[in-house]
C-alpha cells in the first residue's frame, strides 16, 4: 500500500550525525511512512551504518551510488519515493517527534499541496526560532517572499509528491547548492495551495554542516552562482520577485569579492553580467562602491573591505 509520507535522507560522510537524524525519524508519532536513504558515495562508515538501520526496520530503503552531488542524490530519492507526500531531512539535522503528524494533519485539513513550518537554527551563537509563515495560501503570493524572506530549504516543507510530476519539476543537474531553493521556487510558480504550521518542528544544525553538503557561500564558484540564477530566472517574472532576485544577485556579487584571486576573472564576468541588479538593489552605497572598485580593476581594495562585510 502507498505510504502517506516518503521521508528522503541524502547523506555523504555523515557518520557523526546520521544516527541522530534517523532516530528522530523512526520515532515519529505518524507511523505510515517510508524512509529512503540515498548514500552518495560515503567513505567514512556511514554507508555501512545505514545498512544496519535498514536491516532492523522494514520501512527503510537504502540506495548506494557513486558520489554525484546533492542534486542527483535528491532526485534519486524522489524517483524512488512512493508516498502521497515527500519530505526531505538532511543527515546532519533532526526533527520533532510529531513533525509528520502535524504537517500531514495541516495538509488534510486545509487541502494544501505544500505545508511550511518554522524551524530552530542552531549555531555557535545559540538556538534561534526562525518563523516561516507564508503570506497566504496562494502560491503566487508566497513566491514573492522567496529569496529574501523565506528560507529556500525543502526540509521544512511537506510537499504533495505528484506536484513534482505535474509541474515538471526536477533537480537541475550540476546545481549542488541552493538546489532545493530552485525546486521550491519552481513548484510555487506552477500554482498550488500552501499551508502553514506555526511551530518549529525542524532542527537545522549549522554547527555540523561544515562536514556535509552545506558549504560557505564564499567557497562557491561564479559558475555555480550563475547556474542557480539562470535556473530560477524564468519563474520570477513578477516585479516583486524580480526585485528580490536583484537583492540575491547583489549579495552574490559582494560574496564573490571574498573568493581567491585565482577566480577573479570569472567573478568579474559574473559582476559584468549582473551589475544592473547591483545598481537596482537596496545594498548600502559604501558596499556598492566597494564592489564597483573591486570589479573595475582594483582588487587591492579588498583589504579595505573588512569594514563593509556583514
Amino acid at each position: 500500500m502507498q505510504p502517506l509520507v516518503s521521508v528522503i535522507v541524502c547523506l555523504y560522510n555523515a557518520m557523526g550525525t546520521v544516527s541522530r537524524c534517523l532516530d528522530s525519524i523512526l520515532c515519529q508519532t505518524l507511523g505510515d511512512m517510508e524512509v529512503i536513504l540515498v548514500d552518495d558515495g560515503s567513505t567514512d562508515g556511514s554507508e555501512a551504518l545505514v545498512d544496519k538501520y535498514a536491516a532492523s526496520d522494514k520501512r527503510i530503503t537504502v540506495i548506494h551510488q557513486p558520489n554525484q552531488g546533492i542534486a542527483a542524490a535528491r532526485q534519486r530519492g524522489l524517483d524512488k519515493a512512493g508516498g502521497k507526500y515527500a519530505l526531505y531531512v538532511d543527515a546532519d539535522d533532526w526533527i520533532e517527534p510529531d513533525m509528520l503528524e502535524a504537517l500531514t494533519g495541516c495538509a488534510a485539513e486545509s487541502g494544501a499541496d505544500i505545508v511550511f513550518c518554522d524551524f530552530l537554527e542552531e549555531n555557535e551563537a545559540g538556538v534561534f526560532h526562525r518563523r516561516q509563515q507564508p503570506s497566504g495560501s496562494d502560491s503566487s503570493q508566497v513566491l514573492q517572499q522567496m529569496l529574501v524572506q523565506l528560507h529556500g530549504s525543502l526540509w521544512n516543507k511537506l510537499i504533495r509528491r505528484d506536484l513534482y510530476a505535474l509541474s515538471g519539476t526536477r533537480f537541475v543537474e550540476g546545481l549542488n547548492f541552493c538546489e532545493d531553493e530552485y525546486v521550491v521556487i519552481r513548484l510555487l510558480s506552477y500554482g498550488c495551495r500552501v499551508g502553514y504550521v506555526a511551530r518549529a518542528l525542524y532542527h537545522y544544525d549549522k554547527n555540523s554542516n561544515a562536514a556535509s553538503y552545506t558549504n560557505l557561500w564564499n567557497s562557491r564558484t561564479a559558475e555555480e552562482y550563475e547556474l542557480f540564477i539562470r535556473s530560477c530566472e524564468p519563474y520570477l517574472r513578477d516585479p516583486l520577485c524580480r526585485r528580490n532576485l536583484d537583492e540575491r544577485i547583489a549579495g552574490i556579487i559582494k560574496k564573490l569579492t571574498y573568493a581567491p584571486e585565482s577566480r577573479y576573472a570569472s567573478c568579474k564576468a559574473f559582476y559584468l553580467r549582473h551589475r544592473d541588479s547591483l545598481r537596482r538593489s537596496r545594498m548600502s552605497l559604501p558596499r556598492k562602491i566597494y564592489c564597483w572598485l573591486y570589479y573595475n580593476g582594483f582588487p587591492q581594495v579588498k583589504k579595505f573591505g573588512k569594514a563593509h562585510r556583514d
